[in-house]
């Protein structure tokens, strides 16, 4: 293996797995430099400072505005570069909408000063937070860049930039998995490295429900009803919802699907259901399971409900 790559895979091991901050500073780095956003200068590369904020502005606009990722144990407190995003997603939503959108289709249509002082104050964090801290192994400090803190910036050898650029893939999986493995620790939502990913790369990849449709109408022999109203639906107008949505559970879970109208579905968008419903949905399950006869789907129902994923889910998303 290169011997600076092996820098960086030691400090990612001996990295304490209680603060992400040095995770989205890693991370951060490589996507800089992928995307070739330094200049070279006297035969380094320096980035910015402002550069690396402006990719840990997105992470944590992602987790947070999609994926409502908790960052550390201390909710009532959360760490400051959260803090600051999530004042910048509640200007968002005050001047635009409440609806996630990806932070690099948004970022152009917030005001300038307000961005750039976001990611200043970041820049600011990183100064006394992070820069020197993501060197250090115990006692030990890694030079895997120059750092000059009261400019702001990084610099790096051309010769390791073009190192980063041909592992920049495993650097990357290995980021998110460590930083995956830190927020199991703070959230109960399933398939955390998926969202960390997604919230990296401004990815969500959806499935077409419709392969549901036929188990879900099992329950329906003469009416079709709606799961939320109880309406009569034609057929036409069906349907599927997730009932916890689906940016919280990144994925498509019989028991967590419901049949509803089109436009019902429209305008529930990303908001969860009352509370009301989960007796009603653990309950539509319980018949759900007597009625289907595919082996993997029953295994799943009976799983769910031994285990009450609707309000262990539930609770956690709204807590």
């Amino acid at each position: 293996m290169d011997n600076y790559i092996k820098k960086w895979f030691d400090i990612l091991n001996g990295m304490s797995n209680d603060n992400t901050y040095k995770l989205a500073w890693g991370r951060a780095i490589i996507e800089a430099i992928v995307f070739n956003e330094g200049s070279i200068i006297d035969d380094h590369y320096r980035i910015h400072f402002d550069r690396i904020s402006m990719h840990i502005l997105k992470y944590y606009w992602n987790q947070s505005f999609f994926f409502n990722l908790k960052q550390s144990a201390r909710q009532s407190n959360p760490p400051v570069v959260v803090q600051l995003t999530d004042t910048l997603i509640d200007y968002y939503k005050s001047k635009v909408s409440n609806i996630p959108v990806w932070f690099d289709k948004v970022k152009s249509t917030i005001n300038n000063e307000i961005l750039q002082n976001k990611v200043h104050q970041i820049s600011t964090v990183l100064t006394q937070n992070v820069s020197w801290r993501f060197l250090k192994i115990e006692d030990e400090t890694v030079e895997i860049y120059v750092l000059n803190n009261k400019e702001r910036y990084i610099e790096l050898s051309l010769e390791d930039v073009e190192s980063i650029k041909s592992y920049h893939e495993i650097l990357i999986q290995l980021f998110n998995y460590k930083w995956a493995q830190l927020l199991e620790k703070y959230n109960i939502q399933p398939r955390i490295v998926s969202k960390i990913k997604g919230s990296s790369d401004n990815q969500l990849k959806r499935n077409n429900l419709s392969k549901y449709k036929d188990i879900l109408l099992l329950l329906y022999k003469d009416e079709i009803k709606d799961f939320y109203t109880d309406e009569t639906l034609n057929f036409e107008d069906i349907s599927i919802d997730h009932f916890i949505p689906w940016s919280y559970m990144y994925s498509d879970d019989l028991w967590n699907l419901v049949i509803t109208s089109k436009s019902r579905n429209s305008s529930k968008s990303n908001r969860p259901p009352t509370k009301e419903y989960i007796q009603k949905l653990e309950e539509r399950n319980r018949k759900l399971l007597e009625v289907i006869q595919d082996s993997n789907h029953k295994a799943e129902l009976m799983e769910s409900l031994e285990h009450h994923y609707i309000t262990k889910f539930y609770q956690s998303l709204i807590s």
